[in-house]
C-alpha cells in the first residue's frame, strides 16, 4: 500500500490558499482614498499569489502526470466533481437565492456542461492538458536534456520575457493560458526527469524563495508608489500576472523546496490537501463569488491598517475552512453512494 507524502499535500494546501487570497482581492470592490496608503500595496502583494498559485498546481499536476499512462476514470472523476459543485450551487441559487429568473434553460444547460462553457477556466485548460499528457510524455521521453532545456528557453522567452517587454514598452502583454499549462507542465517535466539538477536541501530552496518573494513585495510597493505619481501607469501584470517571471521563479524554488522536504505522511494534511480542488470549485462558482465578495463580506471595503489586515486573515481562513469542510463531507457522500469508484 503506498502512503501518500505530506509535503506535496501540504504544497497543494499553500497553493488553494493563495488563490482565495487572490480571488478576495480581485472580486471585491474597494474604497481606497485620493492618496497613496498601504491598504492598496498590502491587496496588490496578497492578491497577486492567485496566478503564483496556479503555476503551483500545474507543477505538482505535471510532476505526477509524466510517465503516467493516461485513466479515463481520473477524467471522469474530475468531471464528477465539477459537475456535482457547477449544477447544485446553481439550484441552490436558483430556487433560495434572490434571483428567481436565473432558473432558465440557457443557465440550466451552461451549469450542467461547466467544463464545456469554461465555468471554471483552470478546469477547462487542465482537462486539455490532461488528455495531451501521453502525447506530451512521448516528446519528454524522446528528448535529451539539452533539448528538453531549450525548449524551456524557447517557452520562458516567448511566453514570460516578451510579455514583461510588450507591458513595459506598450502597456500591453499577455499569454495563452493553454500555451502557458504546456510551458509549466514541461518544467515540471524536467525536475522529474533529472532530479540530479534540484537535488539541493529543501531549506536552500526555502530560504531562496523567501528571497524573492521580498524583491516582489518591493517591487509591488515600488510600482503603487510610480504609478500614484505619473499620469502614463505601468500595468500590474508586470508583477501580478501568471506570466510574471519573478512568480514563476518562485513557484519552482517552492515546488523543489517542497518536493525535498520530508514530513512523513500526516493524515490530517493529506485530508486537507484532498479537498483543495473543491476548495476552489465552490468559493470560485460564479454564482457564489458575487455572493461572497461583495454581499456577504461586502464591509470590509472600508477597512484600512491593521483592521484590514485582520479582517483580511479571518475572512480568508473562514472561506477556506468552510470550503474544505463542505468538500470533505461531499467526498464521504461519494464513497457512500459508490460515485466515481
Amino acid at each position: 500500500m503506498n502512503v501518500r507524502k505530506s509535503n506535496f499535500e501540504f504544497f497543494r494546501i499553500l497553493s488553494a490558499f493563495v488563490i482565495v487570497m487572490h480571488h478576495y482581492v480581485v472580486h471585491s470592490e474597494w474604497n481606497f482614498g485620493e492618496t497613496l496608503r498601504m491598504k492598496p500595496i498590502f491587496l496588490d502583494i496578497i492578491g497577486s499569489a492567485g496566478k503564483f498559485g496556479v503555476n503551483c498546481f500545474l507543477l505538482i499536476s505535471g510532476y505526477f502526470l509524466v510517465n503516467k499512462a493516461f485513466k479515463p476514470k481520473k477524467l471522469l472523476q474530475l468531471w464528477l466533481q465539477v459537475f456535482f459543485y457547477s449544477i447544485g450551487i446553481f439550484f441552490i441559487f436558483a430556487f433560495f437565492g434572490k434571483d428567481h429568473s436565473i432558473l432558465n434553460v440557457k443557465n440550466s444547460i451552461v451549469a450542467s456542461l461547466p467544463i464545456v462553457f469554461q465555468q471554471y477556466w483552470f478546469i477547462s485548460s487542465y482537462v486539455l492538458l490532461y488528455c495531451l499528457a501521453p502525447f506530451l510524455n512521448i516528446l519528454v521521453e524522446n528528448m535529451n536534456k539539452k533539448q528538453h532545456a531549450a525548449l524551456l528557453i524557447v517557452f520562458f522567452v516567448f511566453l514570460s520575457i516578451k510579455p514583461v517587454i510588450s507591458l513595459l514598452v506598450a502597456n500591453y502583454g499577455g499569454v495563452e493560458s493553454g500555451m502557458w499549462f504546456l510551458f509549466i507542465y514541461f518544467i515540471a517535466a524536467y525536475i522529474k526527469v533529472y532530479p540530479e539538477s534540484f537535488a539541493k536541501s529543501a531549506k536552500s530552496y526555502f530560504i531562496k524563495s523567501a528571497v524573492v518573494f521580498m524583491i516582489i513585495a518591493f517591487l509591488i510597493a515600488l510600482l503603487a508608489f510610480y504609478n500614484h505619481q505619473n499620469e502614463n501607469a505601468l500595468s500590474k501584470s508586470l508583477m501580478m500576472d501568471i506570466q510574471s517571471p519573478l512568480y514563476l521563479l518562485l513557484s519552482i524554488l517552492l515546488f523543489c523546496g517542497v518536493k525535498n522536504w520530508n514530513i512523513g505522511s500526516i493524515p490530517f494534511v493529506n485530508l486537507l490537501g484532498s479537498a483543495t480542488l473543491g476548495v476552489y470549485l465552490i468559493h470560485d462558482n460564479n454564482y457564489i463569488r458575487h455572493f461572497l465578495w461583495k454581499e456577504l463580506t461586502a464591509f470590509k471595503a472600508s477597512y484600512y491598517g491593521i483592521n484590514l489586515v485582520v479582517t483580511s486573515i479571518v475572512i480568508i481562513i473562514l472561506v477556506y475552512i468552510v470550503c474544505s469542510l463542505i468538500d470533505i463531507l461531499r467526498q464521504k457522500l461519494f464513497a457512500l453512494l459508490r460515485i466515481g469508484a
